[in-house]
C-alpha cells in the first residue's frame, strides 16, 4: 500500500508540472520554438515488475510470507539527452527502484509462540548511456527561427552501463540445526554490468515541455555476498518497467 501511494504522489507531481508548462511555454513564442532542441532533460515515475527469478527470491517465498510481487515496486528515473541528429539522441540515465516487506516464517513459531518476523528490502540503481531513435520526425523548422514539435513521436532505444543492487533481509531467523532463533542482517550489494531496450512516445504538451510513455526491459544479474548466502546462484536483477514522465526541450 505505501508503494502504491508513493507512485500515485509522484505521478501527481508530474502531471501538475505538466499542467504548469504550457504557462512557461509563452516564453518561446505562439506554439514554437525558435530553433530544433540540443537537448532533453527527463523525469519519470512508475511500476517496476521484478523477475526475482533466481534461487534466493524462491527460497524467501516458500520460507516465509512474501509473494513474487513483492519484489516488485516503484521506480523513479532522470534522463539528460543531447542531439546527434533530428532523429538520434545520446542520452545519460539514472534510475531508483524499490521493494520492501515486512514477513514471517510460514510454517514456525518461536519459543513463546510469537511470529518469527523479518522484513525484505530489494534496490536498484542502473546508471546507463543510451541511445534513443525517434520513428518519426520530432517536429519541423518553419524558415530559420522557429521549429513546431510534432504532437506525437514514437521512438525505441537501448542502452548499457552499471546497476548498483541491494537485497536484504533484517530480524529474526532459524538455526535449523538447532531449531534456535537468532537475530541477524543478511544482505549483500555491490555493482554489476547491465543493458536494457525500451520503447515508448513523447506527446508535446508545449512547445517545451512533452509528457513522455516509456517501457523498458532491464536486464542484470550479479553474485551474492557468500557470507550470508552461501550457494546461492546469482541474484536475478532484471525487470519490466513501465513510467510516466515529462521532457523538457532545451
Amino acid at each position: 500500500m505505501t508503494t502504491h501511494r508513493s507512485t500515485i504522489i509522484a505521478l501527481g507531481a508530474l502531471f501538475a508540472l505538466g499542467l504548469a508548462a504550457p504557462l512557461h511555454a509563452q516564453r518561446s513564442g505562439d506554439g514554437y520554438l525558435f530553433h530544433e532542441p540540443e537537448a532533453r532533460l527527463s523525469i519519470r515515475a512508475g511500476y517496476d515488475h521484478a523477475n526475482a527469478g533466481s534461487d534466493v527470491f524462491t527460497q524467501s517465498i516458500d520460507m516465509l510470507t512474501i509473494n513474487k510481487r513483492d519484489f516488485s515496486g516503484l521506480t523513479l528515473g532522470a534522463e539528460a539527452g543531447f542531439a546527434i541528429s533530428s532523429r538520434l539522441d545520446l542520452s545519460i540515465d539514472v534510475g531508483f527502484s524499490h521493494a520492501g516487506k515486512g514477513s514471517e516464517f510460514r510454517h514456525l513459531i518461536d519459543n513463546n509462540n510469537l511470529p518469527i518476523e523479518q522484513t525484505t528490502s530489494f534496490d536498484r540503481v542502473p546508471l546507463t548511456a543510451n541511445l534513443r531513435f525517434y520513428l518519426t520526425e520530432p517536429g519541423r523548422s518553419i524558415g530559420k527561427l522557429a521549429w513546431i514539435p510534432n504532437k506525437v513521436v514514437p521512438w525505441i532505444g537501448v542502452g548499457g552501463g552499471t546497476m548498483w543492487y541491494r537485497f536484504r533481509q533484517q530480524g529474526d531467523f532459524v538455526d535449523f540445526n538447532t531449531n534456535n532463533v537468532f537475530p541477524s542482517d543478511l544482505n549483500s550489494s555491490g555493482w554489476t554490468g547491465t543493458v536494457q531496450g525500451m520503447g515508448g512516445a513523447d506527446i508535446s504538451l508545449s512547445p517545451h515541455v512533452a509528457l513522455r510513455v516509456d517501457a523498458r526491459y532491464v536486464y542484470a544479474k550479479e553474485s551474492l555476498n557468500q557470507t550470508f548466502f552461501s550457494g546461492f546462484d546469482r541474484i536475478d536483477l532484471s525487470g519490466v518497467q513501465g513510467t510516466l514522465g515529462l521532457t523538457y526541450r532545451l
